[in-house]
């Protein structure tokens, strides 16, 4: 086609292609069109091919064995060469064919396609190989995984930061006999910060661990090369900006709350690094904030944020549900949601080390699938998820939790799947470059590997259709002793 067509939505932004168009792609009716918003606001209709789940699944397993051998002298094979031999993703595997098609093009720069690469989780290695015209992996015969083979291990460790509400997917699997069904037995355990359940892992003392990426990112970064994450637990900036005196005006402007609100009180916050005091620095500088800005920070243990505030030691904290709902249970009121301004965030993930990946694949399915469920469990049974955190923390009033449970559910801090979201990444790790918790930033290339929690998705696919309804609860985390 030599000129643009033009095109109206209706209503249901629904929209008709023009013929010409139709047929110069060979568009027939079913078939599915991915649609892509690019960085200039170009819209991008790119035609997918579909495979059920049982071909995707075969595919992930042992390659398609319907594409022959071919060549390695040509970019393009030697990109398929790699997603059979390194089993990607269908969706990566189709991603990648289309980045290389639009590079032989000359669409991209080389710089333009290594970006694109790496985003698209393909290790650099593997990147350098495809444009230096080297074999990516040593030739063998495709087999398939272990997954299929190796027996579950019986008991799985998970060491949690600490107790919360935000870590609710991890609950719901243990609770509702999602790792039971998966044939593992697993053992959680408090640690009492993200420091320490990292070094649980690290120390091999534990499996995975839960907090906040910063942590695996710091390990990294001092030389265990090793360290990944492998799941999203809570993916927004659940933090509540709470005062006692009624001076302290409740605002819906972060600028306003960075630059005035906070000017010369106190704050409390999680230790440095977690992600409290984290944001409070990276939006004073957001914001431009000036010395007249300044406030005095106040570090305490996790979870005990509101405490100062309510002993008239502080005059703002930041805190997280449902610590931030019992505090204003006992008369703190909201100055700032933070959450209304910020969009994914990996704010706590679920992370170990590789060797755990590999050397015993079965296990970390049978994790993933877990969680997986769990995630879609909670969005899919609000009731029970709200039922499951009351039976958790028994300590607190049955309505605070339940307001704050359903308040996770409808901002989806309580993730939908487990994959972690690629923005939620990036976002978490700019504010840890800015503050200097981290050397420099880290792609989720680098670090996260989602292709087990992609595969468990596309296998299970939506629960929801399946789920007649909710299942018993079991004995919850907090009484086992875990």
């Amino acid at each position: 086609m030599d000129r643009p067509e033009t095109v109206h939505i209706r209503s249901n932004g629904q929209v008709t292609l023009p013929m010409p168009v139709r047929r110069a792609a060979e568009l027939h009716e079913g078939d599915v069109l991915e649609v892509v918003l690019q960085d200039d606001g170009t819209i991008l209709l790119r035609p997918v091919a579909v495979l059920d789940r049982l071909q995707a699944d075969l595919v992930y397993r042992v390659g398609d064995q319907s594409v022959p051998e071919l060549a390695e002298d040509d970019i393009r094979e030697r990109a398929r060469g790699l997603v059979r031999r390194r089993r990607l993703p269908v969706t990566t595997g189709r991603a990648l064919d289309a980045l290389v098609e639009r590079y032989q093009r000359g669409d991209l720069t080389q710089r333009a396609f290594i970006n694109e690469a790496l985003m698209l989780g393909l290790p650099s290695a593997s990147i350098t190989a495809l444009l230096s015209g080297i074999d990516p992996t040593p030739a063998e015969e495709p087999r398939a995984p272990a997954v299929a083979e190796e027996a579950p291990q019986a008991a799985v460790r998970i060491a949690q930061a600490y107790h919360s509400l935000l870590y609710l997917p991890l609950y719901i699997a243990h609770d509702v006999g999602f790792f039971a069904d998966e044939g593992v037995r697993v053992e959680i355990t408090t640690a009492g910060g993200g420091t320490e359940a990292w070094s649980a892992v690290e120390a091999g003392i534990a499996d995975y661990s839960v907090h906040d990426p910063v942590f695996t990112v710091r390990a990294f970064e001092q030389g265990i090369e090793d360290a990944v994450v492998v799941g999203s637990i809570c993916n927004g900036q659940a933090i509540l900006a709470l005062a006692a005196d009624p001076a302290v005006e409740a605002t819906d402007d972060p600028r306003v709350f960075s630059t005035r609100t906070i000017a010369g009180r106190t704050v409390a916050t999680q230790p440095q690094p977690d992600s409290q005091w984290a944001l409070l620095r990276y939006l004073q500088f957001l914001y431009q904030a000036g010395p007249e800005s300044s406030y005095r920070g106040l570090q305490v243990p996790i979870g005990r944020e509101p405490d100062p505030v309510l002993a008239g030691q502080a005059d703002i904290c930041l805190a997280f549900p449902p610590q931030a709902d019992v505090a204003m249970s006992k008369g703190l009121h909201e100055v700032l949601d933070f959450s209304s301004f910020l969009g994914p965030y990996l704010l706590s993930a679920l992370a170990t080390r590789r060797g755990t990946v590999q050397d015993k694949p079965a296990q970390h399915k049978a994790v993933i699938t877990a969680l997986e469920k769990a995630c879609q469990y909670a969005h899919a049974f609000p009731d029970e998820a709200v039922r499951v955190a009351q039976l958790e923390f028994t300590d607190v009033d049955p309505k605070v939790i339940e307001s704050a449970t359903r308040r996770c559910l409808s901002r989806n801090f309580l993730p939908p799947h487990i994959a972690v979201d690629r923005e939620a990444w990036q976002e978490n790790g700019v504010l840890n470059k800015f503050v200097g918790t981290t050397q420099r930033y880290h792609s989720s290339a680098e670090l996260v590997d989602n292709e087990m929690g992609l595969h468990v998705y596309r296998t299970l696919g939506n629960l929801r259709l399946v789920w007649d309804g909710p299942r018993p609860i079991g004995k919850p985390v907090a009484t086992t002793g875990a």
